[in-house]
């Protein structure tokens, strides 16, 4: 090995460290989603809700692309996938996880939720093949989930024959996100603040009409603690968290972004511990303990050697 690629690789190595800091970050957000999600519910109907949520955000994101000057793409195909990226993800499987909620138990909905980087990962083998997948990213997707599945405890597994419809509304949600993280790498060389402005814009339009179609959203009369949690989860998990994440799917890769299935499950039931009491069990540690480390296989920071057989 040369000298130039040692210190090249040292380089590297703070630049991963920083994004995989930002990829906990976002899952912390969106751990913190699930609570939101149940506090909206108390008197916010989901399309309404996520109709709001989204013009909120958006509204932040452009005041930040306006203040930085940013350049805005006006081409017609280009918002074309704007609508498309921004109904994958907070569109679509948002409205769809609050939609299941209603009849499923956060618990549940999160282990159900946690999918997604199988979803991408099946996305990226059968579909697309843009990317490595590696025998290490498979045995991370495998640990992950195993971590997720102690995380929220066994016994979330009991109600598997209750509120079927919602757990499968829930599941094709991951499919949604899973699908988003492929489908969003054609917005690398735009600025993530634009992108999230622009998809959370087109999404928040086709929600708004749909609330107005199914729901009364001018009759809705929300309490101040579900407005407060709606205006909360609006600027941290579809503003400030969306713009990160389309930062990680450039830096980390599809599957690797897709990994904050795993991290948003496992943070929000330890948020969940610290907010409302819940005990921290032993399975809680050891299971948090197991999707880190498998957060970690699947974007390569393990200590592992990458297996020969990688597929391409």
């Amino acid at each position: 090995m040369s000298a130039t690629t040692t210190r090249d690789e040292a380089r590297a190595r703070p630049a991963k460290s920083l994004e995989i800091a930002a990829l906990l970050f976002v899952g912390v957000l969106w751990g913190a989603q699930f609570a939101f999600n149940k506090i909206q519910l108390e008197t916010v109907p989901p399309f309404t809700g996520v109709a709001a949520r989204l013009w909120i955000a958006a509204l932040f994101l452009w005041t930040i692309v306006w203040a930085k000057g940013l350049r805005v793409p006006v081409a017609l195909a280009t918002w074309r996938d704007f609508t498309v990226q921004g109904l994958l993800t907070s569109g679509g499987p948002g409205v769809m996880v609050l939609w299941g909620q209603q009849y499923i138990a956060s618990a549940l909905a999160a282990i159900l939720n946690s999918t997604t980087p199988i979803f991408a990962t099946i996305v990226t083998l059968l579909v697309t093949r843009h990317e490595r997948v590696s025998g290490q990213k498979i045995l991370g997707l495998i640990v992950g989930l195993g971590g997720v599945i102690l995380v929220v405890g066994i016994d979330a597994l009991a109600g598997i024959d209750k509120g079927l419809i919602g757990q499968i509304v829930v599941v094709l949600s991951a499919l949604g996100y899973g699908s988003a993280a492929v489908f969003g790498r054609r917005f690398a060389t735009i600025s993530p603040v634009v992108t999230a402005a622009a998809a959370n814009s087109c999404s928040a339009t086709v929600m708004t009409a749909v609330a107005f179609l199914i729901e009364s959203p001018l009759a809705v009369a929300p309490s101040p603690r579900s407005l407060v949690a709606l205006i909360v989860s609006a600027l941290l998990c579809n503003g400030i968290a969306v713009i990160l994440y389309y930062r990680l799917i450039a830096t980390l890769g599809s599957i690797g972004a897709s990994s904050l299935g795993y991290l948003k499950a496992a943070f929000g039931v330890v948020i969940g511990c610290a907010i409302m009491g819940e005990p921290l069990t032993a399975a809680i540690a050891i299971g948090f303990t197991a999707v880190m480390l498998g957060v970690g296989a699947i974007n390569e920071q393990l200590p592992l050697r990458r297996s020969a057989g990688a597929l391409r």
